[in-house]
C-alpha cells in the first residue's frame, strides 16, 4: 500500500495547476491539503496531509518541468477537422483486409483485441460504417498532431502532459494515439480552438 507521501505526491504531480502556482510560491498548503484530502478522498489527517507537501521534491519536479517544456519548445503542431472515428465491432483479423480494399487515405487504425477504430475523414465514415456490420460513428472530431523531439521517447511523462493541459481546459479527449516522435489527439471539432490552444502553451 502507498504511504500518504506517495498519494500526496502522485495528486500533486497529476495536476499540472498545482505544479505551476506551487513552483510561483502562490498556494496555501492548508488550502491545498483540504482540497486534496476532499478530492482524492485521502485517509490522513490535515497535518500529515500538510507535511507531505512540504516535503514534496520540488527542485526534482521544476527540473522535470524544464525538461519537458525543452522538449515540447521544438514540437510541430498542426490541426486537422473533419474528422470521424467508426468503431467496428470485429476483430482485426477480419477488419484490416477489408479496410484495405477500401482505398481510404489519410486513415488511422486503433486495433483491440475484438474490435478496430478508425480515424478518416467524415466523407469516408459512410464507407467504411456499410461495410461492416455492428459499426458507431463518431463524426466531427478535430485532429490536433504534436510532432516532437526523439528525445521524447525515453522522456516520462510528455504525453500525460498534453492530456492534463487539454483536461484543464474542460475538454475531454476523444482519442489519443501515440507512434514516436508523433502524437495524435481527438477532440470534438466545438473545441478544437481551445485545445489547440492549450497544446500551444506548451511550446512557448
Amino acid at each position: 500500500m502507498e504511504s500518504i507521501n506517495q498519494q500526496v505526491w502522485q495528486a500533486m504531480r497529476s495536476d499540472p495547476a498545482i505544479m505551476q502556482d506551487m513552483q510561483r510560491g502562490l498556494i496555501n498548503m492548508r488550502a491545498l491539503a483540504k482540497f486534496l484530502i476532499d478530492k482524492y478522498e485521502l485517509r490522513a489527517s490535515l497535518d500529515a496531509v500538510i507535511s507531505s507537501i512540504r516535503r514534496f521534491p520540488m527542485p526534482a519536479a521544476a527540473e522535470e518541468e524544464r525538461v519537458l517544456r525543452a522538449i515540447f519548445k521544438d514540437s510541430v503542431v498542426g490541426t486537422t477537422n473533419n474528422i470521424a472515428c467508426v468503431t467496428i465491432a470485429h476483430p482485426p483479423s477480419e477488419v484490416i483486409p477489408k479496410l484495405a480494399g477500401l482505398a481510404l487515405q489519410n486513415i488511422r487504425l486503433v486495433t483491440g483485441i475484438d474490435e478496430v477504430k478508425v480515424l478518416v475523414k467524415n466523407s469516408a465514415a459512410d464507407r467504411v460504417s456499410k461495410s461492416f456490420k455492428n459499426t458507431e460513428v463518431v463524426p466531427n472530431l478535430s485532429e490536433i498532431s504534436v510532432i516532437v523531439a526523439e528525445k521524447a521517447v525515453k522522456t516520462k511523462g510528455v504525453m500525460a502532459r498534453m492530456a492534463s493541459e487539454i483536461a484543464l481546459a474542460g475538454i475531454n479527449v476523444h482519442e489519443l494515439l501515440v507512434c514516436p516522435p508523433q502524437f495524435l489527439i481527438y477532440v470534438a471539432e466545438k473545441d478544437i480552438v481551445k485545445a489547440h490552444e492549450r497544446v500551444l502553451s506548451l511550446t512557448e
